[in-house]
């Protein structure tokens, strides 16, 4: 993918094609950057996911840089994937994100939560983010949910050759999802037309 060429399409296009087209499709750079059959590599790897979390297949997507080589945070300014980026995987569960805004709630009623203002911010954003180095500050549902992923980690790295920091973002509902993204991309939207005008 040519970023000049991203750049044009998201000049031209509205933001739910954006979304589909980069966002939602079966395309990840990722995988077609260290694999041959990609399509197939990603449905391997959303399969394995689904099988470990016990989350259906069709609720998990890679997100982020790692989709389309280019970062779409409006703040980042098309910053390419790169060594020290984290692969974001999306995962909608009602249960997970129960459990895990629970386990965040609890803590911060009872100590300093590090990380508060990003922690709330997800949440306002319809997602909690977890990676596997994350503190648990003993709290019994962080630890099984960092004891499970660490469980495949060494597995996402010989099967899938996924050598990043996975960045686990647990989301309710799609319509969380789509809201996110869809907001993300007006703002990034907004950023292009406003670099043509000045």
């Amino acid at each position: 993918m040519i970023k000049s060429d991203l750049i044009n399409f998201i000049k031209n296009h509205d933001e739910m094609e954006i979304y589909y087209k980069y966002l939602i499709g079966q395309e990840v750079w990722y995988f077609i950057n260290n694999a041959e059959s990609h399509s197939e590599q990603y449905d391997e790897f959303k399969k394995f996911i689904s099988k470990k979390l016990g989350v259906p297949f069709n609720n998990i997507a890679i997100v982020g840089s790692a989709k389309t080589k280019f970062s779409f945070s409006p703040t980042k300014g098309f910053k390419e994937f790169c060594d020290d980026s984290d692969l974001d995987l999306i995962i909608v569960s009602k249960l997970y994100y129960k459990k895990l805004w629970s386990a965040y709630r609890k803590i911060a009623q009872e100590t300093y939560l590090q990380g508060f203002a990003n922690k709330t911010s997800n949440v306002f954003n319809g997602f909690i983010g977890v990676k596997d180095s994350d503190e648990t500050y003993g709290n019994e549902d962080l630890n099984d949910w960092q004891r499970l992923i660490r469980t495949f980690k060494a597995d996402l790295q010989l099967k899938f050759n996924v050598h990043h920091e996975v960045n686990y973002r647990i989301y309710a509902d799609w319509e969380s999802v789509q809201d996110y993204h869809i907001r993300g991309i007006n703002k990034l939207k907004e950023g292009l037309v406003k670099n043509e005008v000045n």
